[in-house]
């Protein structure tokens, strides 16, 4: 009994803390890209050429995130390029200094369109770049879930959200990092899950399916059972990603 209060007056504290740490508003461009046909091999080694080129450090801003997908989605790989803020990534500065970096980076470009057949940018806000690098630096296996929301219903997602989080933290499991859309495709919400391994991620929670049941209610849902049921009354449609790192 003193281990479900603990579990319940933990839940009920974790979510203020938890929004600290997995929301945010760092602006980021997202792209999904498909190889095309048999030229996977080839774009992935375009990828490492480019994030080792100058560019970057020419133009003072930080490589992107790269992750493969494994099984999942349609996509071959997930591009995230923090941007700050709109105002910060487009300061004439800035422009001045991508500009200035721009030849050997266009070419690359140019090279990697070739291998691509098909590419979509999303722009969404998230939680500092900071601790986005630190995760995908300390983790090599991802969890990525992408939601269309029901009409309406953003803000509700959004929420459920952060209520799993607060289940997940709850009951001793790995958060998501949420991402909110800002611009571009019609994805609403995306989370990520920065796990050491996929034997990581599968691993069940060391606590009882009473225990599970009490920290979903503490987290605001009807019950354990209402997790599932509750995300689907909000979404439209969702798409699963499991992916690795690109280093």
């Amino acid at each position: 009994m003193q281990k479900l209060i603990a579990i319940l007056l933990l839940a009920a504290s974790l979510s203020p803390a938890i929004a600290a740490e997995t929301e945010g508003d760092y602006l980021y461009k997202v792209t999904t890209a498909r190889a095309a046909s048999g030229s996977l091999s080839d774009l992935l080694n375009w990828v490492q050429t480019l994030k080792e080129s100058d560019h970057f450090a020419a133009s003072g801003e930080p490589a992107p995130l790269v992750m493969r997908h494994s099984q999942g989605d349609q996509w071959d790989l997930l591009i995230i390029t923090p941007m700050n803020s709109w105002e910060t990534y487009y300061a004439s500065a800035a422009i001045k200094r991508r500009k200035n970096a721009v030849q050997e980076y266009s070419n690359l470009l140019a090279d990697g369109a070739a291998l691509i057949a098909f590419a979509e940018d999303h722009f969404a806000y998230g939680p500092p770049f900071s601790i986005i690098q630190g995760a995908f630096d300390e983790n090599s296996f991802f969890h990525i879930e992408m939601f269309n929301a029901a009409p309406g219903k953003s803000a509700e997602l959004l929420g459920q959200r952060r209520m799993e989080n607060a289940y997940l933290a709850a009951t001793g499991q790995t958060t998501n990092m949420i991402f909110s859309r800002a611009a571009g495709s019609d994805v609403d919400i995306f989370t990520i899950g920065f796990h050491k391994s996929l034997e990581v991620f599968a691993r069940p929670a060391n606590v009882t399916d009473e225990e599970k049941d009490v920290a979903a209610k503490a987290a605001g849902f009807e019950e354990l059972a209402d997790i599932s049921f509750h995300l689907r009354s909000l979404i439209s449609a969702h798409h699963d990603t499991l992916a690795v790192k690109v280093n």
